[in-house]
């Protein structure tokens, strides 16, 4: 009797395999043949999974967010002051990022690459990013119902503002001025001080 392949499991593998590739040698010098090689397995089977290396990095990346939320998920159930548990969502992402600093350049590298061919990336990051930010506002919005937060507090452009502390924290790892996730939460944490009751 033949073995079952689990297909997602297989698509996932090539996904992570491919993702190591591209943070050694960057988007554009990477081939189907590389990844298909990486991976251990034929061109033809590669491409039952893929029709092109786009597909490949947007797979490694949501499986990348996907692990984001799954732990954003698990904070949001808690119970608790939502400022900690926001502080713990952003640590988390903080980690996350750093753990995959090779990848974080690589998909720099590709954003930079398809804005300089002339296309808009807002949109393609904003599909990827999006649940994070939607995370913060609903934490934020908590604290303020709670009285945890000021009531002041905008919870769209708090969460905005937590973003764009992300966002930097990958241009800091990019350009290799920030080793480790310590000074992102220094900041994280001074932010939400700073909007707390």
């Amino acid at each position: 009797m033949s073995a079952r392949i689990d297909h997602e499991s297989r698509r996932l593998e090539i996904a992570y395999k491919a993702m190591k590739l591209f943070s050694q040698v960057g988007y554009d010098n990477v081939t189907l043949i590389m990844i298909a090689s990486s991976a251990g397995v034929a061109r033809t089977v590669l491409y039952r999974y893929f029709r092109s290396k786009r597909e490949v990095l947007d797979a490694a990346i949501l499986a990348t967010t996907r692990q984001i939320m799954q732990e954003c998920s698990r904070e949001i159930a808690k119970r608790g002051k939502a400022a900690d548990r926001l502080s713990m969502v952003c640590f988390h992402v903080a980690d996350v990022l750093f753990d995959k600093k090779e990848f974080m350049s690589a998909i720099f590298d590709f954003v930079l690459s398809m804005v300089r061919s002339g296309e808009d990336m807002g949109a393609r990051i904003t599909r990827f990013t999006g649940g994070i930010k939607s995370v913060f506002v609903k934490l934020v919005t908590e604290g303020v119902m709670k009285g945890e937060f000021l009531p002041e507090v905008n919870p769209e452009r708090t969460a905005e503002g937590l973003y764009a502390i992300l966002e930097s924290c990958v241009l800091r790892i990019v350009l290799g001025t920030e080793t480790s996730s310590a000074n992102v939460k220094v900041r994280v944490s001074d932010m939400i001080r700073s909007i707390s009751a």
